[in-house]
């Protein structure tokens, strides 16, 4: 066996062992086929496993070997099937094993149809073995995945998206289009978080980039749509104590000193209850890539019925590692266009926070522009959302035009010492779905909640 077949080999046990260990695996590859492996013993595991799982009944080693048995398949026995289990580094990098066989085996397609034709070159005239490999290479293609689709079934489908939305409303389940942001004005002006898209909540520090998320994550949970949070700056502790603060009011500083009376513990102990009913789940590593986060997602979308993922900030993404090596502005590119392109797939509202340089702060309106986002990779491009958060009280006082003004509706007197300071707008800068705008949300200092 070459050292390529070698690899090979480890790369095709290694999707059979994940699936072993972990049947929710199996859905992740849909474009996989049989024919994809290049080794009979792991075609025929495969073969099973896909009629165990087109009958819907449990895939393991004792399922796939009955299934083997019925076939009368004799070359695998209960002992490859057992090593298999053991043949995975990490369940989670299966999708990108399955890649790599996918190329191979498109590779050895290609390369075995231009052999064949190679053999049969001194039989034909050239314009005929054009057209025989033409058609050869086409037949190939024709048999890669494709997405298309007319525009009739599209609409089809998106009007059954929105029966089954009304459908909701009717009963009170659902109030929007998306998912709940945590803030009641915001969801009125974009409608709530938007499935299949990325929307990105940029703000200097400290002006609560995380506070909207922990909101989002509070309000979407809490309505019975799963979310996936990535803390990759903060602590876990950090944003457990967010969460408690935020559903018991108790202020995080004493949760951070443990200077809790007892009508305090209560409160915690209550909250405590509340959150354990909610579908949310957190990843609290730190260094990993876009790739690792979307599957991720994946690997706990089933259990978790997550509708939000959460990236907590996107700065703070690792690049994946190249050479020559990726410029700032070429990572955080390649990031966002990972993230989007998983949105889209998966229908995932993707909600990623992102850090504005100091060049705000240049400007006497400091509150965040479209145009802030231009050093940022690809943000402003690939977003169809963009949300900018903004406190002026970081600044100091209410300054007209900026925290308030004369011709606003809402906001047409300067706000005292403690108003400004519990304020807090909400830029939506951009929303291809819909309306621009700013929205005032409430700020409180001692629980770092937006509401």
């Amino acid at each position: 066996m070459t050292a390529d077949h070698e690899a090979l080999y480890s790369l095709e046990a290694s999707v059979l062992g994940a699936i072993l260990r972990s049947n929710d695996t199996l859905a992740q590859f849909p474009r996989l086929e049989v024919a994809d492996f290049l080794h009979a013993k792991h075609r025929y595991v495969f073969t099973a496993m896909r009629n165990l799982e087109h009958e819907n009944r449990p895939i393991d080693v004792v399922t796939v070997q009955a299934e083997l048995a019925k076939r009368d398949v004799s070359v695998v026995d209960f002992a490859d099937l057992g090593l298999l289990t053991l043949h995975v580094p990490t369940i989670e990098n299966a999708v990108e094993y399955v890649r790599q066989i996918r190329n191979a085996s498109l590779g050895r397609r290609v390369r075995g149809a231009l052999s064949d034709l190679l053999q049969r070159a001194d039989e034909h005239e050239g314009a005929e073995l054009l057209s025989m490999t033409m058609a050869a290479l086409s037949r190939i293609d024709e048999d890669q995945p494709d997405a298309t689709t007319t525009i009739a079934a599209l609409v089809r489908k998106r009007f059954a998206q929105l029966e089954r939305i009304a459908d909701e409303r009717a009963r009170g389940e659902r109030s929007m289009t998306g998912f709940p942001t945590g803030v009641a004005l915001l969801d009125e002006k974009i409608g709530g978080w938007q499935p299949g898209i990325v929307t990105i909540v940029a703000a200097r520090p400290g002006m609560g980039k995380s506070s909207l998320g922990l909101a989002t994550a509070d309000a979407s949970s809490s309505g019975g749509f799963g979310v996936h949070l990535f803390s990759l700056e903060d602590t876990e502790e950090s944003y457990a104590d967010r969460t408690i603060s935020r559903t018991s009011e108790v202020p995080a500083e004493q949760l951070r000193n443990a200077k809790l009376d007892i009508g305090q513990c209560r409160s915690i102990v209550r909250a405590q209850i509340k959150i354990a009913a909610r579908r949310w789940v957190v990843d609290g590593r730190s260094g990993i890539t876009a790739d690792e986060i979307v599957r991720s997602v994946r690997r706990h979308k089933k259990s978790n019925g997550t509708c939000v993922a959460i990236v907590d900030y996107v700065q703070l993404v690792k690049p994946v590692d190249r050479k020559p090596r990726l410029s700032t502005h070429e990572a955080l590119t390649e990031t966002v266009t990972v993230l989007a392109d998983a949105a889209k797939h998966d229908g995932i509202a993707y909600l990623v926070m992102s850090q504005l340089n100091r060049e705000v702060e240049k400007r006497q309106d400091k509150r965040p522009q479209l145009s802030d986002l231009r050093e940022s990779g690809s943000l402003e491009e690939r977003a169809k959302c963009v949300v900018g958060v903004y406190r002026g009280s970081v600044y100091g006082g209410p300054v007209k035009g900026v925290d308030w003004d004369p011709d606003w509706e809402d906001r047409r007197f300067s706000p005292s010492d403690g108003e400004h300071a519990a304020q807090v707008q909400l830029c939506v800068l951009k929303n291809n779905n819909g309306r621009t705008g700013t929205v005032f949300a409430h700020w409180c200092g001692p629980t770092t909640t937006i509401s």
